[in-house]
C-alpha cells in the first residue's frame, strides 16, 4: 500500500529533502563572479540529472529483480558505480568537448547535474516511504547534497587533469569518476550513522568545493592578465608585419615546402581572427566580473562566418599541421563556444 501523507505534511517533506542542495546550487552560481555559467546552462543541467536519476531508477529495479542484490550490497557497492557512471558520462561530455574552461564551471556542473539527480530520487523515495520528518531532513542535508558535491567534485578532478594534459586526458576522467565513486561509497559506508553522515556532507563537501572555487578563481584571473597580454602583443606583431620575425611565423614560413602559399596565407588569417575572438572573450569575462551586461557585438557573426571559411579552405591536413600553434592554446575552444552563444543573443 502506497503512504499516504495530508498536504501540509507532504509539503514539508519535499522541502526538507530538496531545498538544501537547491539552495547550495544558487550560492555557487552566486560565487562565480565572471558568471562563466549562464543561468540557462545551469537549469539544463538540473534537467540532465533529473532525467538521469530516472534512468537509474529504471536501472535499479532491473538490476535487483535479475540479481537479487540486498539494499545493502547495492548500497556500498553497485550503487554508487551505477549512479556515479551515469551522472559523469553526461560531465566527461562537457570537459572533453572543452565546453567548461575552469575549474569553477566544473563544478557549478556537476553539482547542478547532481541536484537534479538527487532532487528526484528524493521525491521517488518520498513516494515509496512513509519516512518521518527527520529521515527527509536528513536526505536533504545528507543525500542530496553529496550527490551534488560528488559530481562537483569529480568535475574539478578532471578539469585539473585537462588543464595540464588537455581535455582527452583518459587519466583525468579516470579520475574524476573515482574520486565521485570513493566519496559516495564513503558517504554509503558512513550512513549506518545518518546524522553524522549527513552532518560530514553538509559541511565537508560545501568547504571543499569554495577552496577549490578560490583557487580556479587566483588561476582565471591570472590567465586573463597573462592571456590578454600575450594575444594583444601577438595581434600587434600580425598588423605591423612583424609575425614573420617571431617563431610563430618562423613555424608558418616553414610550411610554405608542404603547403601552397595562400594556404600559408589563410593560416596567418586563421591566427588572427583566433586571437581576435580570444582578446574579445576576455573582454567580456572582465566586463561580467565588473558587474556590467556587455552589448552585443554586431560584427560576432562575420568572425564566425570568417574562421568557417578559413578553416574549409586550410583544410584537414593544413589545420592538423597547426596544432602545434592552437594547442598551446589550451582555452581557445571553450572561448569560441562562449561568443557563439553570445551571437545568437
Amino acid at each position: 500500500m502506497q503512504p499516504s501523507l495530508a498536504a501540509p505534511d507532504a509539503i514539508q517533506h519535499v522541502v526538507l529533502s530538496v531545498l538544501p542542495v537547491i539552495v547550495f546550487l544558487c550560492g555557487l552560481c552566486l560565487l562565480d563572479s565572471y558568471r562563466l555559467v549562464r543561468p540557462a546552462s545551469v537549469s539544463g543541467s538540473v534537467v540532465i540529472g533529473a532525467l538521469v536519476a530516472l534512468g537509474a531508477a529504471a536501472l535499479v529495479r532491473a538490476l535487483v529483480t535479475r540479481t537479487g542484490l540486498t539494499q545493502a550490497v547495492y548500497s556500498r557497492a553497485a550503487g554508487p558505480v551505477l549512479e556515479e557512471s551515469l551522472k559523469f558520462c553526461c560531465l566527461a561530455v562537457l570537459v572533453a568537448s572543452r565546453r567548461i574552461g575552469f575549474m569553477v564551471d566544473a563544478a557549478i556542473h556537476g553539482f547542478a547535474l547532481g541536484a537534479g539527480f538527487a532532487v528526484v530520487e528524493n521525491l521517488l523515495y518520498l513516494s515509496a516511504v512513509d519516512a518521518p520528518l527527520a529521515i527527509s531532513a536528513l536526505r536533504g542535508f545528507g543525500t542530496a547534497v553529496m550527490h551534488g558535491g560528488t559530481a562537483a567534485i569529480a568535475g574539478i578532478v578532471a578539469m585539473r587533469f585537462a588543464e595540464e594534459r588537455g581535455p582527452e586526458s583518459r587519466t583525468g576522467l579516470a579520475a574524476g569518476f573515482l574520486s565521485a565513486v570513493a566519496m559516495h561509497m564513503g558517504y554509503n559506508t558512513a550512513a549506518a550513522y545518518p546524522a553524522a553522515a549527513a552532518l560530514g556532507s553538509a559541511v565537508i563537501v560545501p568547504v571543499a568545493i569554495v577552496s577549490f572555487f578560490r583557487q580556479s578563481e587566483r588561476t582565471l584571473r591570472r590567465w586573463l592578465g597573462v592571456g590578454l597580454d600575450t594575444d594583444a602583443e601577438l595581434l600587434e606583431m600580425i598588423r605591423d608585419g612583424k609575425m614573420y620575425d617571431s617563431r610563430i611565423g618562423a613555424y608558418l614560413s616553414s610550411l610554405k615546402d608542404r603547403f601552397p602559399a595562400e594556404v600559408v596565407a589563410d593560416m596567418f588569417c586563421l591566427l588572427r581572427v583566433r586571437i581576435e575572438l580570444s582578446i574579445r572573450a576576455k573582454g567580456v569575462l572582465l566586463m561580467q566580473r565588473s558587474g556590467f551586461v556587455p552589448p552585443r557585438d554586431p560584427e560576432l557573426p562575420e568572425k564566425f562566418r570568417e574562421l568557417d571559411h578559413l578553416t574549409k579552405a586550410i583544410g584537414s591536413a593544413g589545420m592538423l599541421a597547426m596544432l602545434p600553434l592552437l594547442s598551446w592554446r589550451r582555452r581557445d575552444l571553450w572561448e569560441m563556444n562562449m561568443l557563439a552563444a553570445r551571437r545568437e543573443r
